[in-house]
C-alpha cells in the first residue's frame, strides 16, 4: 500500500449511523495506530454530546464550528484546532456555513474502522 493518498480517492460515507450524524460526510483512513477523517458538515448542524476511548485533534479547514469540550466553549475558524483528550464529552455545532474539519484520532476509533471496512476502505499500514 502507498505512503501517499488524496482525500479524492476515498470512498466518502454520507450515511447517517452511530458514527456519522445526519447532515456529515466522512471520508476516513486508518494509518498505523492514526485515524484520519475529513468531516463535511451541513450549515446548523448540532451534534449530541459524545465521549470516546481516544485523543481527538479536530483541525478547521473551512467554515465556522462551535466547538465545546469538557464544559469549555469556543467557535473555531480556519486555521483553528482544539485537542480533545480521550473519555471527555464534547460536542459540535457548525454555524451560519458548511465547515469542513480534519480530525485526527489516536489510537483509530474501532467504531469507525468498522464502517471503513463496511465501505471497503481497511486499514493501512
Amino acid at each position: 500500500m502507498s505512503h501517499f493518498h488524496q482525500w479524492d480517492e476515498i470512498i466518502e460515507d454520507d450515511e447517517p449511523g452511530p458514527t456519522l450524524p445526519a447532515g456529515m460526510t466522512r471520508r476516513g483512513i486508518i494509518l498505523g495506530d492514526l485515524m484520519l477523517g475529513l468531516h463535511g458538515a451541513v450549515a446548523g448542524l448540532k451534534a449530541e454530546p459524545h465521549a470516546h476511548p481516544n485523543d481527538q485533534v479536530c483541525i478547521m479547514i473551512k467554515g465556522r464550528m462551535l466547538m465545546e469540550i469538557d464544559g469549555e466553549t469556543r467557535i473555531m475558524g480556519p486555521g483553528e484546532f482544539a485537542y480533545v483528550p480521550r473519555n471527555v464529552e464534547h460536542r459540535i455545532q457548525t454555524m451560519d456555513e458548511d465547515a469542513v474539519v480534519l480530525d485526527v484520532f489516536s489510537p483509530f476509533r474501532e467504531d469507525i474502522a468498522r464502517r471503513l471496512a463496511e465501505l471497503g476502505k481497511g486499514k493501512t499500514d
